[in-house]
């Protein structure tokens, strides 16, 4: 078979091996360019995959930022209606404390309502597993801010004792402007002065005025919703009420046999 393929190879002209050597080398060219055009389409394909996979990637997390943002929204709903069915409850009461004709009576039923709507209001002020509030009512006398009443959180200590002065205080300033002080990290508020007998884990603060009364003041571990800021208002609004007939309630009382000249320990003006 050798001898047979040599003898045939002999007997071409000269010529024949140019065209071989033609046709060999159109081969290789066309042989390497089909290469090339499969791994060029291979790589169409892969790029193709990979966009198809970044965007079903980006879908992905629109989709749990998508999730994400309705758990919000109803938690926000959830709180928002818990809040509003807590509520009433304190507007019937302040409205039986306004047709009790007894001042003792008033001043009692007042400071228990005023207790028990700061308990509630650190409970509604959670919008999520792990949220925990404290709050607490600080009456004015004398540029000083008093802690009157207080939720749990606060060190017993503190109800009568802590104070806060107007000019240097995150609360204090609420007080003077009348407006409603709120921020994610209190620690960077210019107002703020550090307790050194304090080991608070707050570190978001809300300050709502209660006219000229004090301040409602709530402390966060995280930053505050905007749901938990209105209920917050709601809860402002219905504790200046009560403090009104209260210190109604204490002037018509120091005006009896039993009555003084100061608010004992209230301390109220």
């Amino acid at each position: 078979m050798e001898g047979l393929m040599k003898s045939m190879l002999d007997k071409l002209p000269p010529w024949a091996y140019q065209v071989f050597a033609v046709v060999i080398a159109a081969g290789m060219i066309f042989y390497f360019v089909k290469t090339l055009y499969i791994n060029k389409k291979l790589s169409d394909m892969i790029a193709d995959v990979m966009r198809r996979d970044d965007r079903m990637q980006n879908i992905q997390l629109r989709m749990e930022e998508l999730r994400s943002a309705q758990i919000m929204h109803e938690h926000t709903a959830l709180q928002m209606l818990s809040a509003l069915r807590d509520v009433k409850p304190f507007m019937d009461a302040l409205n039986d404390i306004r047709a009790i004709a007894d001042p003792y009576a008033v001043l009692t039923e007042a400071s228990f309502l005023l207790q028990r709507l700061l308990d509630l209001l650190a409970v509604d002020m959670k919008l999520k597993a792990g949220g925990h509030h404290r709050c607490g009512i600080w009456l004015h006398a004398d540029q000083i801010l008093t802690l009157r009443f207080a939720s749990a959180g606060f060190p017993k200590h503190y109800v009568g004792e802590r104070q806060l002065h107007v000019d240097r205080s995150v609360a204090g300033r609420s007080y003077r402007k009348q407006a409603i002080v709120q921020s994610a990290d209190v620690t960077k508020d210019e107002d703020w002065e550090r307790n050194t007998d304090s080991r608070s884990p707050y570190q978001a603060l809300m300050c709502l005025p209660l006219g000229t009364y004090g301040v409602l003041t709530i402390d966060g571990l995280e930053r505050f919703h905007d749901s938990s800021r209105a209920i917050g208002e709601i809860y402002a609004s219905l504790s200046t009420g009560i403090i009104a007939e209260y210190i109604a309630a204490y002037r018509r009382w120091s005006q009896t046999d039993h009555g003084s000249t100061s608010f004992g320990t209230y301390g109220v003006m």
